[in-house]
């Protein structure tokens, strides 16, 4: 006698369409996402190495912020350094104008008036306290980043410039309160300048001031230099990062695309076939109740 119950054909049909939209849904969900692991359990070893990544990429941001505020305390520094010497070498210029014996006592002392300027700028742009340079009282520097000087004591910051702990860069310490550059701003108790075109030095002082400052220079433009290549490779280091993570993340729109359409179609005959099945199911219930 016929059995009622579905055919062993109709439950394999039935099964099998469970699992075609089981893998329809999971590249749906690709698809809309746009991503290959929508779920840890999707690919164990992926999410894994997904977050290492992940903690990578936040790191060279960091590091990016301090190669780009590197490079700018150092642009800062070397237009400062500049401008400190076009104001030694105006100074030098001066005590050779002076050193004209054919000048007037009138002409010096228009000199002299000048190169007190200049010992006045540099001394405001320096700064320092009285134990450094002398003077009746501390002198807030007026070249600084971020609020700390430029040229002051101090042995240089230390900052991240890769992924790798040893990866360290130290900037240059600059302290023109000391050297040549020093004496030119130093001071009495009374605010006199030590320095002046009186003294017989003056004019080795003032040399050795603007190889001071010429050495500075290059060791700015030595650093600048450094954190510019620095930052080029962690540019490098994070494109490749992000390609790593688009690999193990990101969903092959075309290939899922692509399989999505398969398995609509074969969904789409699974589901007539099984239709089928329950028809022909249907017409045997119905003869049997005719009968």
């Amino acid at each position: 006698m016929p059995s009622l119950n579905p055919s062993q054909s109709s439950l394999v049909l039935a099964g099998g369409l469970g699992r075609l939209q089981a893998q329809s849904d999971a590249a749906t969900a690709r698809v809309s996402s746009g991503r290959r692991i929508d779920r840890p359990a999707a690919d164990v070893a992926g999410a894994g190495m997904a977050a290492k990544l992940d903690a990578q990429q936040a790191r060279l941001r960091g590091v990016q912020v301090n190669l780009q505020n590197g490079v700018s305390r150092m642009q800062v520094t070397f237009g400062q350094l500049d401008a400190v010497g076009k104001i030694v070498s105006r100074m030098s210029e001066i005590g050779a104008l002076n050193a004209n014996t054919t000048q007037d006592s009138v002409s010096r002392g228009l000199y002299q008036v000048e190169f007190t300027q200049l010992q006045d700028q540099l001394r405001q742009m320096i700064g320092g306290t009285t134990a450094q340079i002398g003077g009746p009282a501390d002198v807030e520097p007026s070249a600084t980043f971020n609020r700390t000087p430029l040229f002051g004591p101090g042995s240089g910051e230390t900052f991240t410039i890769g992924l790798q702990s040893d990866e360290q860069l130290t900037l240059p310490a600059l302290d023109l309160t000391l050297g040549d550059i020093g004496s030119l701003i130093r001071q009495d108790a009374s605010g006199a300048y030590t320095a002046n075109l009186a003294d017989p030095a003056i004019s080795s002082t003032l040399a050795g001031a603007i190889g001071q400052a010429s050495d500075s220079l290059a060791s700015v433009g030595a650093v600048q230099s450094r954190l510019e290549a620095a930052g080029r490779v962690a540019q490098t280091a994070s494109t490749n990062h992000e390609a790593a993570l688009s690999v193990i993340r990101d969903a092959d729109v075309a290939q899922d695309v692509t399989a999505l359409s398969r398995l609509q179609i074969l969904t789409e005959g699974h589901t007539a076939m099984l239709a089928q099945a329950r028809e022909a199911s249907a017409k045997l219930i119905s003869l049997l109740s005719r009968n």
